[in-house]
């Protein structure tokens, strides 16, 4: 790769580091700006938001750009080289530290879907990780001369608070616009959200700094209280991204009013040192998004009703819904199109009702052992539905639990298979069969062959293959038709499968060639026993068609171990016998 693509691959995440690095600074400028009283520090730093979001939505790799960022505030400060350096080094490690906290144990998604996710962020994020900060900047303050001992405890507990305020409050905030799945702007709300904005607005310019109410004349401006009505309308109604921008309008108010010494905060930089806009801030920015996101977890969970709902509506399985004891509370359409019933016919009862009968207690017994054992079951059977036809069903069975494990629904799942069931054995029966005399064919033949080997090396036993040529079957072809010879190849199949035993196999080969597998004899002498009467039944006439037709056969005989110990010696075998007997004049075996 050459060193041109390395740096076009390189260049999006240099942009974005830079964006951050800016971003960072600009942040910075808005905390020491607003948020010092005299000559302290900040008490809100919303620069450890925007870095810990970063890091959170892109990797460590932008750590960097956190320290440059941090270095480059302090500079702008004017601070000395010694404070710049060990301010740097802390707000890096604080970041670090809380990306690895939330990554190793909060478990949170980005998104904020839960409201431990937000929580997660408040504790692994901002007050556990705000401390290494808080210790290493206030201490190189110290070291540089900036400040003596007697006020380190005072600027430790200001700083630790800046940073828990600014990553609590800014990084859900980021958050939720990058990874929320929602959208932000929805025409069907345009108007409630203009009215929220005005009255949001309206009641934070009264309360904060002091202007009149439209139509009211009040003696004394609003208290803090009536900004959370519109916290919670914001909450429940218009999503977790609104919800921040109107925490973002607050916040904003509130400064002014401490930066402006007017409204509530009026006298909160002279007395208290901005503790109670530390205060508001921080609740109203875990009440808020809390709200936002419980709202979305139910919007959620209703839109997942409804979209189950649909699916259960228009599913072409049958499902069935019962309680714990077994009686059917609901059932979809696609059930009353497989079994007849309709859904007032069978609420209330059990499922039982629909059984054929063509399963017995013990087959019953299997499947709720299994069910209680593990939950599901999934398998076969055979129901009947409102007519009396039954029909071969695949059925699967899920147990819905309380929290103490104990059932409380369970879900059946069903499709009919009889159609398709058919058709696969038709398949299966076609492949395993010879379409004209419907024998097993070389095949299915080989499957048994190897079945009763394994079984006669298992318990020394004996069996024998015998092979069989037609004689005389040419000339039906040629002088009757080929028509002719199909209908004596199925007479002839007829015959011998008369003659054998159910465990013996009688198979066709192809043209006029058939195999027979003599499963379990004892002697040769049991072999050339049945060969005789093979011989005998086809030297019979046939009458087919009006027509008399005479042929007889030739066979060869193979004995399992004598002859062979495998198929293809074997077959081998009694196929050199056969052409022998016909050497010997046909109508014969050897």
């Amino acid at each position: 790769m050459s060193s041109r693509a390395v740096h076009g691959s390189n260049l999006p995440f240099i942009i974005r580091s830079a964006g951050l690095i800016v971003a960072y600074l600009v942040a910075a400028l808005f905390g020491m700006s607003f948020g010092t009283v005299d000559t302290s520090v900040t008490i809100f730093w919303p620069a450890a938001g925007i870095a810990l979001a970063a890091l959170l939505l892109g990797g460590v790799r932008y750590l960097p750009a956190v320290f440059v960022g941090a270095y480059l505030a302090a500079v702008m400060a004017d601070a000395p080289t010694l404070f710049a350096i060990g301010t740097s080094v802390g707000d890096t490690l604080e970041t670090y530290l809380g990306y690895t906290l939330l990554r190793r144990f909060g478990n949170i998604d980005p998104a904020l879907i839960r409201v431990r996710d937000l929580f997660s962020i408040l504790l692994m994020g901002a007050l556990v990780p705000s401390a290494v900060s808080a210790v290493l900047g206030p201490l190189t303050l110290l070291a540089s001369g900036t400040i003596t001992s007697e006020f380190l405890p005072a600027i430790m507990w200001r700083w630790w608070r800046a940073d828990v305020l600014g990553v609590a409050f800014v990084t859900p905030l980021i958050l939720v616009f990058v990874k929320a799945r929602s959208r932000f702007y929805k025409q069907e709300r345009v108007w409630e959200m203009l009215a929220l904005w005005t009255a949001s607005f309206i009641i934070g310019q009264n309360i904060f700094i002091g202007w009149p109410l439209p139509l009211l004349d009040l003696e004394q401006p609003l208290g803090l209280a009536w900004l959370f009505p519109a916290l919670f309308w914001a909450g429940l109604r218009t999503g977790k991204r609104n919800t921040g921008l109107i925490q973002l309008l607050f916040v904003a108010q509130a400064l002014a009013s401490s930066y402006l010494h007017v409204g509530v905060f009026a006298d909160d930089f002279a007395h208290y040192g901005l503790a109670n806009f530390w205060m508001f801030s921080l609740l109203q920015a875990a009440l808020g998004m809390s709200l936002a996101i419980m709202s979305s977890m139910q919007r959620w969970d209703v839109y997942r009703l409804a979209l189950s709902s649909k699916v259960f509506a228009v599913s072409n399985d049958g499902i069935i819904i019962t309680d714990a004891r077994n009686n059917i509370i609901e059932v979809n359409p696609a059930f009353t199109a497989l079994t007849g019933y309709a859904r007032e016919e069978v609420i209330g009862k059990n499922p039982r009702m629909l059984a054929s009968g063509k399963q017995d207690r013990r087959f019953y017994d299997d499947m709720w052992n299994t069910l209680l054992e593990f939950g599901h079951w999934e398998g076969e059977l055979w129901n009947r539905r409102k007519d009396g036809a039954i029909y071969l069903e695949k059925l699967h069975i899920h147990t819905l639990t309380d929290q103490n494990k104990r059932p409380i629904n369970r879900i059946g799942i069903f499709a009919d298979i009889t159609l398709s069931k058919a058709e696969q054995e038709t398949f299966a029966h076609q492949a395993q069969h010879d379409c004209l005399t419907n024998l097993p064919n070389r095949l299915l033949f080989r499957d048994r062959f190897n079945q009763q080997l394994a079984m006669s090396r298992r318990h020394a036993k004996k069996f024998a293959v015998i092979y069989l040529d037609l004689d005389q079957f040419k000339p039906v072809n040629d002088t009757l038709g080929h028509q002719m010879g199909d209908q004596l190849l199925v007479a002839v199949a007829v015959r011998l499968t008369s003659l054998v035993r159910e465990i013996d196999t009688v198979s066709r080969f192809g043209g006029d060639e058939f195999a027979i597998l003599v499963s379990e004899v004892l002697s040769r002498d049991d072999v050339t026993n049945l060969a005789e009467k093979i011989l005998e039944t086809l030297n019979r006439r046939f009458e087919i068609e009006g027509n008399s037709i005479f042929v007889s056969g030739s066979l060869g005989i193979a004995v399992y171990p004598d002859d062979g110990s495998d198929m293809e010696t074997l077959l081998n075998h009694a196929d050199a016998a056969m052409y022998q007997a016909k050497r010997n004049g046909a109508n014969c075996y050897y």
